[in-house]
C-alpha cells in the first residue's frame, strides 16, 4: 500500500523578496531550527534556482507575481497545516519559537498571533506587534525595550511579514484585500478579521532576530501615513474631518521627531485614497469566528458522545 506524508500540523510560508542574501539567512534559521510537524514553502515568481538543492527539504511554490502579498497568498492556498506561520527577508528564526505560538490558537476565537522580535544582538525589542497611538498608526509595540508584558487587552495587532495564522482566516483574507503594500495588508487583515469576530494575540516567549533597530515598513514616510489612516478611516467610516484632526494630534506629538512630521501630513491627505481602497476590500470574503466556534463545538460534542458510546460498551 502507498505511504502518504503525515499532515504538518504548521506550514511556514517564506516569500522571497528583491534581498536574497535576507532571504537565504531566514530560511537557513529555519532549517536550524527544525519544527516537529511542520512544512516549509518557499514562495516566488520562478526565478529563484534553489543553487542549494534544498527540493527534499522545502517545497517551492510558484505565483504568476513578484507581489508580495500574492506569493504569501499562494504559500497559504498550498499549506497543508492547519496554521500557517509567515516569515519574510531577514527575520530569523530561535530555538523553540513555534510552541508558544501555537498555544495561543487554543482559544477559540484567537485567527492571528503576533511573536516578539528582538535585536540579535542587544536583545532590545524591535516589534512585539504592532499598536495604534496619537503620534502613530500600526507602529511597533514595546520597541527598544528589554522586558514584553503580555497584552491581555489583545488590541495590539501583527505584521504579515512575520506572525501565525489560523489557515483558512489567512486565505480568506488573501482575497478580501488587493494590495501591493503589506503594511496596508496587516493593518487592514486586523480590522477586516476583527469585524469578522477574529482577535490577535501576543506570544511573549516567541522570538524572532532581526538585525536593525527598526523595521524598514517602520520607517516614516508620507505614503506610511496615507495608507494607515485610509485603511482608520475605512473602518471607523471617518473622511477629511478624521484625518485632519489625526494628522494635527500626531504633528503636535511628533515634534521632537522631525522625522514624523512626514507621515502626520500624509495622515492629513488620507482621503485622497478613499475611493481606490473601498474598491479593493471584500470583507465580506473572509472566514467567520462564529462558523469556527461552531465546527469546533461539534467536534466536541461527537468526541463526547463518541466517549460515551466506548464507557457503555
Amino acid at each position: 500500500m502507498p505511504k502518504f506524508p503525515p499532515i504538518p500540523r504548521l506550514s511556514i510560508v517564506i516569500p522571497i523578496g528583491r534581498d536574497i542574501a535576507a532571504f537565504e539567512s531566514t530560511l537557513i534559521s529555519v532549517l536550524e531550527n527544525p519544527v516537529d510537524g511542520s512544512e516549509i514553502l518557499v514562495c516566488h515568481d520562478g526565478s529563484y534556482q534553489d543553487p542549494f538543492e534544498l527540493g527534499d527539504e522545502i517545497r517551492f511554490v510558484i505565483a504568476d507575481s513578484e507581489n508580495p502579498l500574492e506569493l504569501i497568498s499562494a504559500g497559504a492556498s498550498q499549506a497543508r497545516g492547519r496554521f500557517v506561520h509567515v516569515l519574510s527577508d531577514g527575520l530569523r528564526a530561535t530555538s523553540g519559537w513555534i510552541d508558544e505560538a501555537l498555544e495561543e490558537f487554543e482559544v477559540y476565537d484567537c485567527g492571528i498571533v503576533t511573536p516578539v522580535i528582538r535585536h540579535e544582538t542587544d536583545n532590545t525589542v524591535v516589534s512585539a506587534g504592532w499598536s495604534d497611538s496619537v503620534a502613530g498608526l500600526c507602529k511597533s509595540a514595546n520597541q527598544g525595550q528589554h522586558s514584553v508584558e503580555k497584552s491581555k487587552s489583545r488590541r495590539a495587532g501583527a505584521y504579515l511579514q512575520g506572525s501565525f495564522w489560523r489557515r483558512e482566516l489567512l486565505r480568506s483574507l488573501t482575497d478580501a484585500l488587493t494590495t501591493t503594500d503589506l503594511l496596508e495588508a496587516s493593518y487592514a487583515f486586523h480590522h477586516i478579521a476583527n469585524e469578522a469576530g477574529w482577535k490577535c494575540s501576543l506570544a511573549s516567549e516567541s522570538e524572532l532576530l532581526y538585525a536593525e533597530d527598526t523595521l524598514p515598513w517602520n520607517t516614516p514616510s508620507m505614503n506610511r501615513g496615507m495608507r494607515t489612516q485610509c485603511v482608520n478611516n475605512h473602518f471607523s467610516r471617518g473622511g477629511w474631518s478624521r484625518s485632519l484632526s489625526a494628522a494635527l494630534g500626531s504633528a503636535i506629538a511628533s515634534i521632537t521627531r522631525p522625522g514624523q512630521i512626514v507621515e502626520a501630513i500624509g495622515r492629513g491627505l488620507a482621503p485622497i485614497l478613499s475611493t481606490s481602497l473601498d474598491q479593493r476590500v471584500r470583507p465580506n470574503q473572509v472566514a467567520s469566528c462564529n462558523q469556527h466556534e461552531n465546527i469546533v463545538s461539534m467536534h466536541s460534542r461527537t468526541q463526547a458522545h463518541a466517549q460515551t458510546h466506548r464507557r457503555a460498551a
